[in-house]
């Protein structure tokens, strides 16, 4: 089974890892973060992909190589990390308004403008988290 990059735990590691990195000084492999993670390499790689394309973390190839974040913990909203990690509406498996069974054709529009607006109250509320703000004094 293949998971979205849409899903809740994708969401959850990538903010986890992030946090990790933020209290790591330097570089952190990815072998190191997946085992405080409690995840494997393999699928922490997949999400580190993400983080990286939207330019909130940094890869260093190699034997000596890991992951490092491009900006302060503080500067990194958890809205930033919700954008990199989504691939489509955020409650589509959560709230699906396309399913036929579910809504009547002429509830289906007011249903996808509730979705659209639950959405806007999420990323609202992660704007004003930095992964700071996670991260123990």
């Amino acid at each position: 089974m293949s998971e979205n990059v849409t899903s809740v735990k994708w969401f959850g590691m990538a903010i986890q890892a992030l946090v990790v990195m933020a209290s790591n000084e330097g570089l952190c492999p990815s072998g190191q973060l997946a085992e405080k993670l409690n995840s494997k390499s393999v699928f922490l790689r997949k999400i580190l992909r993400h983080l990286v394309k939207e330019e909130l973390i940094q890869a260093k190839e190699g034997r000596e190589g890991g992951y490092y974040l491009v900006k302060k913990p503080e500067e990194i909203k958890l809205s930033d990390v919700y954008e990199a990690m989504r691939s489509e509406t955020f409650p589509k498996g959560f709230f699906d308004v396309e399913s036929k069974e579910c809504f009547a054709p002429c509830t289906r529009e007011s249903m996808g403008e509730l979705r659209d607006e639950m959405e806007s109250w999420v990323v609202s509320g992660l704007e004003q988290k930095t992964i700071k703000d996670l991260m123990k004094s």
